[in-house]
């Protein structure tokens, strides 16, 4: 009875020894399966991001753009009681607009002045 008792018990343990084995097995290769995976997407990923990645222009803010908001803003203080606040925004947003005018026609003066030395031949800045 004895010796039929061990061998019950010595053929669990062989199972049980066998059972972990395969357990250690499935687990090490669900986690190489998982970095397989992992790696695929992360390059499939890149290749996307990479091929349909669009240069989006810089949007700028002009001064003649922020005087014609702090007007609005100046307008609006006035009309809502804030006459010192309203009048500074006003001031500032028709600098900003003098400010701009007076940038692009100075360049463009600029930019005339050069091609028009370039043309004659005329190198003396």
């Amino acid at each position: 009875m004895n010796s039929e008792r061990q061998k019950r018990e010595q053929e669990i343990e062989r199972l049980m020894q066998g059972a972990s084995l395969t357990r250690e097995a499935e687990v090490a290769f669900q986690e190489e399966l998982r970095k397989t995976a992992s790696a695929i997407f992360e390059e499939e990923t890149r290749r996307i991001q990479k091929s349909e990645r669009v240069e989006r222009p810089k949007r700028s803010i002009s001064p003649a753009i922020t005087g014609l908001w702090l007007l609005v803003l100046g307008v609006a203080g006035v009309v809502f009681s804030m006459p010192r606040l309203g009048g500074v925004l006003l001031a500032c947003g028709i600098a900003a607009i003098v400010w701009e005018t007076v940038l692009k026609s100075s360049n463009k003066k600029r930019r005339d002045l050069r091609s028009f030395r370039t043309s004659s031949g005329d190198d003396s800045s």
